[in-house]
């Protein structure tokens, strides 16, 4: 059974109020944001690694390849712990064409 299964049981069966089964579902997304930015940051590591034939401009590459995946891992880890991985954009409630 999967954690979101198990959670769902014990807010149906065991009686657990819906603001503790949101605090564990809070919990669970932002330890699966952590494994992700964990999991991109050790392939980071691995494919931006300097090897020993590279060239001054080959290592500035992998430089900035390893500083945008960075920033991604770390993006990774805030929309998964935020819950908002997208931002939406504002309906407008009167149109213009009917």
């Amino acid at each position: 059974m999967s954690a979101y299964g198990r959670i769902y049981a014990r807010l149906i069966h065991a009686g657990m109020t819906p603001a503790e089964v949101a605090a564990e579902l809070a919990e669970l997304r932002q330890e699966i944001g952590v494994e992700l930015s964990a999991g991109l940051r050790e392939h980071t590591r691995e494919v931006c690694r300097y090897l020993p034939g590279d060239t001054q401009g080959r290592r500035r590459l992998r430089a900035r390849q390893f500083g945008a995946m960075q920033k991604a891992a770390d993006w990774v880890a805030l929309a998964v712990a935020t819950g908002r991985l997208t931002t939406t954009p504002h309906q407008r409630n009167n149109r213009s064409n009917p």
